[in-house]
Formats: structure tokens, C-alpha cells, sequence
């Protein structure tokens, strides 16, 4: 147990300060520092004699104010200083005397530089390690205001607070080094231990030296670190040596590094061998990259850290494992990154030393942290530059992938894709598209070769890899119209290993492109312009391309010969046209079975062929005739109803004229189209109501009546009003009926409107 504040109560109580003293001097049953046993405090752990110092010394704060009181009646600090030097015991005499002093300094009586040194130089008579730890750094709190600096009350010879410090500093880490060699051998690594909870008093010393104001860079360059690393080297002490190295690049500033970057090099090649230089130069120079990145106008053009940093980390290649050479070179790349990004021959030159390593090591993958490290030698300049592409042709750069295993090379090519997808760059030429794609092959291939395993992916994930490689082709672009057709056929030369699944994603956007290409260069053509590749080429090309997908993807490969043949009619191109359309025929015919696919893909036959206005007539019958056919072979009646009416369509077509300007209008043939539809219609309703097929039919009916086709006269309209009527008299009251009634009852309004419009007399003898 520790005694209250009430035992310094005195200075408010009265009492007078001789009593105060006597009481604290010559009784060890007193003073707080003596209530503990000074044979029990060897056997306390540092976390516990760290909780006893927090409490001694917040005691002590009362006792340093009833000093502050005394002097502050009149009473001369010197009497007190030397009154406490007559404690029995050195540890409580010191504490006391620290106290005092603290006290002495604020008095102004004496300089602060003598007492701070008197107190110093006292503090020796503690040699031991955890005990003069503890009260070097009670020493070090006390003096944390009173130090000579710039502004301050007590002198601005800065250099005085130095030598205090650095003196502090060197006894500190003398003790604490110490402790590495008291005790047996079978303790050593509790004492590590004890000794890495201690480490923050030591550090202290250089956090109160990086604090002072009047430390300018000068200064610390020519007498600060100088001592600092003096003590670090000479201590030939692996974990003081690790700490205090990591403590200097973090307390002081970075501009104070740059100055000194040779001097802490050269320690760190002076160091115990087995001091883990490789973190110390990791932290210097990601510290220092940092600082590059955020303040790019503060570095002195004298200084080339670039240069200083790579002969070090070249000299240490020999001393580490790949890994540590591995991880020297990331620190080395972000630094260069975050100092000078725009050389990136310097970043060249450090993949080209990995490389080197690599190759070395003779390992064709590797694992572990050595993966770790050339994953992020990959990754830190696609993030930092933003340009992928430009890092990627970098002459040493897409080597390093092949040394990883597949899932890290997927990593790192999905986030080069990604990266590309987004930049403000296109590839330009063929041999960057080849460049990129070769860099994200995992992406594209669907098998791990090497390694002899099936990527099993979902859907949704596949898709979403497969969207970013499709967003690639559209980050290709050139005016030369023919470097693009090259661009183009390297793309489909490496989506081609991609099997089933992935050329389903990325062989579409192809093909729109190479369709977008042949219409700007069949514009060139017309314009009399001399062009690289004709659109009849490119129109070759995405014939091919398309094939390529029909086997995996038949369904969208279809789709795709549509697409081509209007591309082909806009360019006027009418055979070309045709060969897409007989193209999408076969395809529909041997990989189509799918009754549900099949009605999805007549109506987009009937459609294409509406909107062609450069067929050939003999042409465009036999491929109507042949839609018709395909209609009336649906599974489904109400399917087969449905598709041939819309066929109807394809024999009143104004856009397809023949030689003589007529347009295509064969009204009977629609009459037998709707005929036919109509009896498909009856036929259903015997398996169920499809009262609203007759009224979808009525319609027809009524378009082509409107649009003038003789063969379709006001019987047939008024054949089908009486029949719907007698029908929807027999139907339920559900929410199918209802909508059949209300499409119908706007199908008579839209009559009537007719009947009593301009076209009264058309419809005359309409019955309604």
C-alpha cells in the first residue's frame, strides 16, 4: 500500500516545512518511495513496477508542489536540494533530489543547465537496470518543460539541453541493455520480454530531442545524430540496435532524414547481424515515399535518394533470403514511386533486379512471402502510376506474373483490367492489345495450364470478371482503320482460348465493334477514300467470329447473325446480308429446339427482315417462306397462332421494292396467313378459352383493312366481331376474361371511331 496526498497535506495545513522534511528524511515509514521494500522490488515484473512508478509518481507531483509552496514562502531551493541528499536509502534519496531539483529549476536560483546535469550525473549511483530505468525516466518527465531551447524561461542554449538529454540517453540505454545479461541462461527470453516493455523509456530520450525547437536540421546532422548512432552502434546489442533504428525514422522529421540519408545507411551496414536491417531501410523509405507523395516540392534537388537507396539495397542482397530481397525491392519501387513517378526506368530497373533474383532462385513459382512481395511489386505501380498500360510494357514488368501461382496472377489481372477499363487511355496498336491480354490471361483462358486445374467459378462471378474484359474492347482505338482490324483479330486470337464459358462475354462486343468498324469504312469507301481493309473483310471477319461462339452459345450467336445482316443492309450489301440470314437459319435449325427459345426468336426473324430495304426479291422470298415454314412448326398452338399472323408482316413489306420502285405486297398470301391463324385459333379453343387470340387476329384483320389490302374486306372483320361476341358471352368473370374484354371493347371503339370518321364509307357496311 501506498500512502494519500494526506501525507503532504502539510503545505496546507500549516504545518512548518522543517517538520514537512523531517518527516519525509529520516523515517522510512514515510516516504513513499520507502514503504516498498527495497528487497522486493527486484522480484517485480516491469508491467508491475511500471503500475508502482505511475503511483510513486503521482505521489510525488503533491510533494514537488509542497516544494514549489516552500520556495514560494522563501525558503532557499539550495537548503532543501542538499537537505534531501541525507535520505538513507540512494533510490528514495534520488527521487526526492529529482523532485527538488524540478522545484530548483523553476526558482531560477541556479541555471537550469548546471542542476539538470548535477541531477544526471547523480542519478548514476543506480546501476540497477529496471530500478535507474525507472528513475532516469522520472528524471526525463520532471526536466520535459524545464529544458534550455528556443522561447523557453529557463535559457535558449539548446545544445545544453542536448548533452543532458544524450548523457540520459546513453546511461538509459546502457542499463537497459544490461538486463539482456542478468540471470541464467534458461531466462533469456523472459528477459527479451521485459526488456521489449521497457524499450519505450529508452525511446523517450529521442522523442524529448525531436521536440526541441532550437534542433534545427543543421544541427542534427552535425551533433545530434552523430551521438545518437555512436550509442546505437557501440552498444552491439540486437534489440537496442532494432529498436532505437526504428525509433530515429519515426520521432524525427523527414526532412531531417533526407539530409542524413547516407550517415543512417552507413549505421545500418554497422549493425549486429542479427538486427533485421531489411525493416529498418522498409520503414526509412516508405516514410520517406510518403513524405515525397504528400510534400513533392520539398525535396532538394541535391539529393538523389534514388541512386543511395538502390547501392544499399543491392549491397544487402547478399545477406537476406529472396523473400527479405523481395520485400527490400517493394519499399525500393514505392519509394521511387512516391519520389520521382514519372522515372519509371527506375522502376524498370528494380523489376529487372527482382527478376534477376527469381530467376536465381530457381523456383518456377513461389509461395509464401515471397508471393506477397511480387504481388505487390505487380500491383504498387498499376495503383500509383494509373496507367496500366504503360506499366505493363515496361520491359521487366509482365515477366514477374508467371512466377505466381494462378490465383495470385488472377489478382493482379483483374486489377490491371480493371484499371485499363476505367483509364483515359486506349490501346493504340496491336502489339499493346497483345501486350495487355497476355498480362491478364487468367481472365481470358479458361484452364490453369500449368498448373493442370479447371477454374470452377458461378455464374454471377464469371460475369462480373468477364464484363471488365469486355470493357477492354472498348479501349481499343485508331484512326487508321486498318491497325484496327488488327487490333481486332489479336483480340480474337486470345478470347478464342477462353472457352465456352467466357467467349460468351467477350466474343459479342467484338462483333459490334467489327460491325461498328465496317460501317465507318464502307463510309470511306463511298467517299472514294483509299482504306487499309474493305467492309467486306470486316464483314468476313465477324462471319468467323460469330461461328466461334455459335457451338457454346447458340442462342446469342443467332442473335448476332441478325445484328450483322442489318449492319451488311446498311452498307448496302445485300448478299452479305443474305449470308448472315441464311447463317442464322442453319443455326436456328440444328441447335434450336427449345419451344419456348424458338417462339423468343421468330419475332426477331420477322423483325430483322422487315427493317432489310436492300435484299434481293427472290432472296427475301425464299427467307420469308422460310420463317413462315419455322412459325408453323412451333410446338404450341397458341405459339403457331401468334407467329404466323406476324408473318403475315413479311408479305406486305413497303421497304422491299422490286426492279421497278413497286413495294413487296402479296395481300393474298397475308389473307392466308391470317386464314390459317384463325383456324389455329378455333383449334385452341377447344382445349381451353383463347378468346383473346381471336381478338389479337381481329386486329391484323383490321391493320391491313386500313392499309388498303383488297383480299381482306369487311366479311372477315365482321365474321370475327360476331364470333368474339358469342364467345366472350360464355366467359367466367376472372382477371384473363376482363383483359380480353377491355382489348376487345378498344377494338370496337377504334371501329366506330372509323364508322362515324372520314372513313365512313370504308366501313359501312360494318355491323357493330
Amino acid at each position: 500500500a501506498l500512502p494519500s496526498s494526506s501525507h503532504f497535506s502539510c503545505c496546507s495545513s500549516g504545518e512548518s516545512p522543517s517538520t514537512a522534511v523531517d518527516i519525509l528524511l529520516p523515517s522510512p515509514t514515510t516516504s513513499p518511495l520507502s514503504l516498498v521494500p527495497i528487497s522486493l522490488v527486484p522480484l517485480l515484473s516491469p508491467k508491475n513496477f511500471y503500475e508502482l512508478y505511475i503511483m510513486i509518481a503521482d505521489e510525488m507531483r503533491h510533494l514537488e508542489q509542497y516544494f514549489y509552496d516552500e520556495w514560494k514562502r522563501g525558503r532557499r531551493m539550495v537548503e532543501l536540494y542538499e537537505l534531501v541528499q541525507h535520505a538513507g536509502n540512494i533510490v528514495p534519496r534520488l527521487f526526492l533530489l529529482i523532485s527538488v531539483g524540478s522545484v530548483y529549476v523553476r526558482s531560477k536560483e541556479v541555471s537550469a543547465r548546471d542542476i539538470l546535469k548535477d541531477l544526471v550525473e547523480m542519478c548514476r549511483g543506480v546501476q540497477h537496470p529496471m530500478r535507474g530505468l525507472f528513475l532516469r525516466n522520472y528524471l526525463l518527465h520532471c526536466a520535459r518543460d524545464k529544458l534550455p531551447d528556443v522561447g523557453s524561461d529557463f535559457g535558449d542554449n539548446v545544445a545544453d539541453s542536448v548533452d543532458f538529454l544524450m548523457l540520459n540517453f546513453s546511461e538509459m540505454n546502457k542499463l537497459w541493455v544490461r538486463m539482456q545479461h542478468q540471470g541464467p541462461v534458461r531466462d533469456r527470453e523472459r528477459r527479451e520480454k521485459e526488456r521489449l516493455d521497457l524499450r519505450i523509456l529508452v525511446g523517450t530520450n529521442l522523442v524529448r530531442l525531436s521536440n526541441l525547437e532550437g534542433v534545427d536540421c543543421d544541427m542534427y546532422k552535425a551533433m545530434v545524430l552523430p551521438r545518437i548512432l555512436e550509442q546505437v552502434i557501440n552498444c552491439k546489442d540486437q534489440i537496442a540496435q532494432q529498436y532505437l533504428m526504428e525509433c530515429i525514422i519515426q520521432v524525427f522529421p523527414d526532412e531531417y532524414h533526407l539530409r542524413t540519408l547516407d550517415e543512417i545507411l552507413d549505421a545500418c551496414s554497422q549493425l549486429q547481424s542479427g538486427v533485421d536491417v531489411k525493416a529498418v531501410l522498409i520503414a526509412l523509405m516508405n516514410r520517406l515515399a510518403l513524405f515525397a507523395k504528400n510534400e513533392p516540392g520539398s525535396i532538394p534537388p541535391d539529393v538523389n535518394m534514388l541512386d543511395i537507396f538502390h547501392s544499399h539495397v543491392t549491397r544487402m542482397a547478399a545477406s537476406v533470403d529472396l523473400a527479405g530481397i523481395l520485400d527490400l525491392q517493394v519499399a525500393l519501387l514505392n519509394f521511387a514511386m512516391g519520389f520521382a513517378p514519372e522515372k519509371l526506368d527506375y522502376v524498370d530497373q528494380i523489376l529487372q533486379v527482382c527478376g534477376e533474383q527469381l530467376a536465381a532462385s530457381g523456383s518456377a513459382r513461389v509461395d509464401g512471402a515471397a508471393e506477397r512481395a511480387v504481388v505487390s511489386l505487380l500491383k504498387t505501380p498499376l495503383i500509383s502510376h494509373g496507367n496500366a498500360l504503360t506499366i505493363i510494357l515496361l520491359e521487366h514488368y509482365a515477366p514477374l506474373i508467371n512466377y505466381l501461382p494462378f490465383s495470385s496472377r488472377k489478382e493482379v489481372a483483374l486489377l490491371a483490367a480493371r484499371m485499363m477499363s476505367k483509364g483515359s487511355v486506349p490501346m493504340s496498336t496491336p502489339e499493346e492489345v497483345d501486350a495487355l491480354l497476355s498480362f491478364v490471361q487468367p481472365l481470358v483462358k479458361d484452364v490453369a495450364e500449368d498448373e493442370g486445374e479447371r477454374e470452377e467459378l458461378d455464374d454471377e462471378d464469371l460475369e462480373a470478371e468477364q464484363s471488365v474484359i469486355a470493357c477492354i474492347i472498348h479501349r481499343m482505338a485508331n484512326e487508321d482503320t486498318g491497325i484496327l482490324f488488327q487490333m481486332y483479330v489479336v483480340a480474337r486470337k486470345h478470347f478464342g482460348q477462353g472457352g465456352g464459358r467466357r467467349i460468351a462475354h467477350t466474343l459479342a462486343p467484338l462483333v459490334f465493334r467489327s460491325l461498328q468498324l465496317a460501317l465507318a469504312i464502307k463510309k470511306l469507301e463511298i467517299e472514294g477514300q483509299e482504306v487499309a481493309v474493305s467492309s467486306k473483310k470486316l464483314f468476313g471477319f465477324s462471319l468467323e467470329t460469330i461461328k466461334g461462339l455459335a457451338g457454346s452459345e447458340p442462342n446469342k450467336a443467332l442473335r448476332l447473325y441478325l445484328q450483322g445482316a442489318q449492319a451488311a443492309n446498311d452498307c448496302e450489301e445485300d448478299k452479305i446480308a443474305y449470308e448472315f440470314l441464311s447463317q442464322a437459319f442453319i443455326l436456328y435449325e440444328d441447335e434450336v429446339s427449345d419451344s419456348k427459345v424458338q417462339m423468343e426468336l421468330i419475332p426477331i426473324f420477322i423483325g430483322t427482315l422487315c427493317n432489310l430495304t436492300h435484299l434481293d426479291i427472290e432472296d427475301y422470298d425464299t427467307l420469308i417462306t422460310n420463317t413462315t415454314k419455322h412459325a408453323a412448326r412451333l410446338l404450341k398452338k397458341p405459339d403457331q397462332c401468334r407467329a404466323i399472323y406476324q408473318c403475315s408482316h413479311l408479305f406486305w413489306n413497303d421497304k422491299i421494292k422490286d426492279a421497278d420502285g413497286k413495294p413487296f405486297q402479296d395481300g393474298k398470301k397475308v389473307l392466308d396467313c391470317l386464314q390459317r391463324s384463325l383456324k389455329i385459333a378455333d383449334v385452341c379453343m377447344q382445349s381451353g378459352p383463347h378468346v383473346s387470340l381471336f381478338v389479337e387476329i381481329l386486329n391484323q384483320y383490321l391493320h391491313y383493312f386500313d392499309a388498303g389490302n383488297d383480299k381482306v374486306t369487311v366479311k372477315y372483320l365482321q365474321g370475327l366481331v360476331d364470333l368474339i361476341t358469342e364467345h366472350l358471352a360464355n366467359l367466367d368473370t376472372s382477371p384473363e376474361s376482363l383483359a380480353v374484354k377491355a382489348h376487345y371493347a378498344s377494338t370496337l371503339a377504334h371501329m366506330k371511331a372509323k364508322k362515324e370518321g372520314d372513313e365512313a364509307e370504308k366501313f359501312a357496311e360494318l355491323s357493330i
